[in-house]
């Protein structure tokens, strides 16, 4: 790998890295809701809590 590629890794790691999900709409769980997301092909967020 060169020296340039090796650097630039982390510097795109941060540009991405701003870009997060504290504006997603957030809903109730329910499979139908899922399996929509999955077919419109767009990226989601799964998130859940396990309290065990």
């Amino acid at each position: 790998m060169k020296r340039r590629q090796f650097l630039a890794i982390p510097a795109i790691a941060l540009v991405t890295g701003a870009v997060h999900a504290d504006g997603a709409k957030q809903v109730e769980f329910t499979q139908e809701a899922y399996e929509q997301a999955l077919e419109s092909g767009k990226p989601f967020l799964l998130d859940f809590y396990a309290p065990w």
